[in-house]
């Protein structure tokens, strides 16, 4: 189960909405915060809010423990950038021997396909609130 720090903002029935503590936080390096939380502030300066199962009856203004399972994260990767590559490649293929027109007309169609297919896909595990604290290994910055 992979875990980080977050606090929660406010609860919607069953969901809790949280924000991800940074590493400077949770002291992880030395409280100096690391060059991805930086350029993620540069880009993104207010704090991005997640739906998470509140398994835990959490209350706004707690520090709580979000859990993903382990191999989410990579199937999700997978999924959202491998699977439209794998199909606007396949379809390019299947129009190449028709022509360019006709290869990037396959591919156009490939990509649309793989859209399609991966909305119609059950939903990917959702993260959940294992317990009220800071992950395992992290120190109080």
């Amino acid at each position: 189960m992979i875990e980080t720090a977050a606090r929660v903002i406010r609860i919607e029935g069953d969901t809790a909405w949280v924000v991800p503590e940074s590493p400077g936080q949770c002291g992880a390096c030395g409280g100096k915060g690391c060059g991805a939380s930086l350029f993620g502030r540069l880009l993104r300066p207010e704090e991005p809010e997640y739906p998470v199962v509140n398994a835990i009856a959490a209350r706004p203004g707690d520090a709580v423990v979000v859990g993903l399972a382990e191999g989410a994260l990579l199937r999700a990767a997978g999924l959202g950038y491998l699977a439209p590559l794998a199909f606007l490649f396949a379809g390019a293929l299947l129009g190449a021997p028709f022509g360019e027109a006709m290869a990037a007309l396959g591919a156009g169609l490939g990509l649309a396909l793989a859209v399609f297919w991966l909305r119609r896909r059950p939903a990917p595990p959702a993260p959940v609130l294992l317990r009220h604290g800071m992950p395992a290994g992290c120190r109080a910055g």
